[in-house]
């Protein structure tokens, strides 16, 4: 109940702020009426240069060549949505893998499976990807604190019938890994992953936890991704982030709520 009301009031505060006599029409719809609330706080930010990331697009970061990538998406999909900041989200994401080509990846937080899926269709034959989710049966009991968006993101998880990448030939890139990020034992990919994307729980406590490990999964040079960055709500991406960027150089894509640095030590 204490977490329930702590999402109203800052869903009521969020909506003070931007509101407008333009969004009347939508207060009888009160979910479109929040996204647009939540769309726009996210895109003030980015416009206005008060996210305090410093915002770098992938290919600039990297000083990566002009020139055309064939970049593979796959239609109709659920990023592809009213709020553009998830397309550029999954663009980013497939720049990423084009760019820098990695032989392996770890994602943290399979959900349906569309990241994992995009993260096969633009890399190499050679890439092996280890996706971790929670368990689909069985007691959750997580570690650590969980945003409420957090539990209902588990709930459609549980519910999901298939993965999206399931009888595609890009499955075999693909292994499905389960258990709680926090208690799961990732010794064994301890500086041999190239590109690492954390989008598993949004609290403070998790997103920590997961980049902890995540740092001593990169290889030197290898690139660590985090989703959600500056979305307004109850996540503490972002609150993590800014305390990591005080000893390290992290960015954020205009436009994008994707975070990205490259591992230097």
């Amino acid at each position: 109940m204490k977490e329930l009301l702590r999402v109203y009031f800052i869903a009521a505060r969020n909506a003070l702020m931007s509101f407008n006599l333009m969004k009347l029409p939508l207060v009888f719809f009160p979910q479109k009426f929040l996204n647009s609330v939540q769309s726009e706080i996210f895109f003030f930010k980015t416009l206005s240069g008060k996210r305090r990331l410093i915002q770098k697009n992938f290919d600039e970061a990297l000083s990566y060549p002009r020139g055309p990538l064939d970049i593979k998406i796959d239609l109709p999909n659920k990023w592809f949505i009213s709020d553009c900041s998830y397309t550029k989200d999954i663009m980013t994401l497939c720049l990423i893998c084009k760019i820098v080509n990695p032989k392996t990846i770890f994602e943290i937080g399979t959900l349906d499976g569309y990241t994992a899926y995009h993260f096969a269709l633009n890399t190499s034959e050679e890439t092996r990807i280890c996706t971790l989710d929670l368990p689909r049966e069985g007691e959750l009991f997580p570690a650590l604190g969980l945003t409420y968006m957090d539990k209902r993101h588990i709930l459609s998880y549980r519910s999901t019938s298939q993965y999206l990448f399931k009888d595609t030939p890009e499955e075999r890139k693909i292994s499905c890994l389960f258990g709680d990020s926090f208690k799961f034992d990732f010794a064994p990919y301890h500086n041999h992953i190239d590109f690492f994307f954390i989008d598993g729980a949004h609290s403070y406590d998790y997103v920590r936890s997961d980049t902890i490990n995540a740092l001593q999964c990169v290889r030197k040079d290898g690139i660590l991704a985090w989703h959600d960055y500056g979305r307004a709500g109850v996540n503490g991406v972002s609150k993590f982030l800014h305390e990591l960027a005080n000893d390290r150089e992290i960015f954020s894509v205009p436009g994008s709520s994707v975070a990205f640095m490259v591992k230097k030590k």
